[in-house]
């Protein structure tokens, strides 16, 4: 069983984004990309550790290609965050402020005539901003271009995967020996989202307890249904 005091493994480092950075080039060449374009998403995330603070519609964009450094293309208010941003001391950042054309911005880094990987959370009006900048490239989701992109794992990423995984037992080990009946599903739901955080997580994005007629349903939202004694409680989190 982990403990609350047990190290958790060691954070990526800027070398660790570099590196991942560096494979996507190499395996985007090998099968007949010009580069990869990443927007904010999950891929961002493990590609430069940067999780904008809200996605909105102003274009942030990571430009992976063979011949050039990382670019990263952001508005120019949010160009702080993403410096912070563990993964993108390798990046060269590449500003663009309101009232300009982002996609000019953008297009200038891209080969006019190239093939491109692109997140498959890309938002259209995006894809088409690329589209209308550079009418003779072509792009492909990155689930069809790239399918192992995330799947291939690093160093680092196994020990971290096995530290949350042992975290989600403890967690679970601690929670069954309390006492449900009496109690809303909402409050055991929090207690739940606190014991992750205690153990280990840094986030906790859903959780779900479903008593009684509830448990039947793999998305029930926790609410204000009292767990009566003798209830079947089904909990899950992510």
């Amino acid at each position: 069983m982990t403990s609350i005091a047990d190290p958790m493994p060691a954070p990526f480092t800027g070398d660790d984004y570099a590196a991942r950075m560096t494979r996507v080039v190499h395996d985007a060449v090998a099968v007949g990309l010009d580069g990869v374009l990443v927007t904010p998403g999950p891929d961002l995330v493990w590609l430069a550790g940067y999780r904008p603070t809200a996605i909105t519609e102003r274009l942030t964009i990571l430009v992976l290609c063979p011949d050039r450094q990382p670019a990263m293309v952001v508005p120019a208010l949010e160009r702080p965050d993403a410096e912070s941003a563990e993964g993108t001391a390798a990046v060269s950042l590449v500003e663009w402020a309101d009232g300009t054309d982002p996609y000019q911005v953008a297009g200038a880094l891209l080969d006019p005539a190239g093939r491109y990987g692109i997140s498959d959370s890309a938002w259209a009006v995006h894809l088409l901003g690329l589209q209308r900048q550079l009418p003779r490239s072509s792009y492909v989701a990155l689930t069809d271009g790239l399918p192992m992109l995330r799947a291939v794992k690093d160093a680092a990423e196994p020990a971290r995967l096995t530290a949350a995984g042992a975290a989600a037992d403890s967690v679970y080990e601690h929670i069954v020996q309390a006492s449900f009946a009496g109690r809303r599903e909402r409050e055991v739901a929090a207690e739940l989202a606190e014991l992750l955080r205690r153990f280990g997580h840094e986030q906790v994005d859903f959780t779900v307890v479903g008593s009684g007629p509830n448990g039947a349903n793999p998305h029930h939202e926790a609410g204000d249904r009292v767990i009566e004694r003798g209830d079947t409680v089904v909990l899950d989190f992510g």
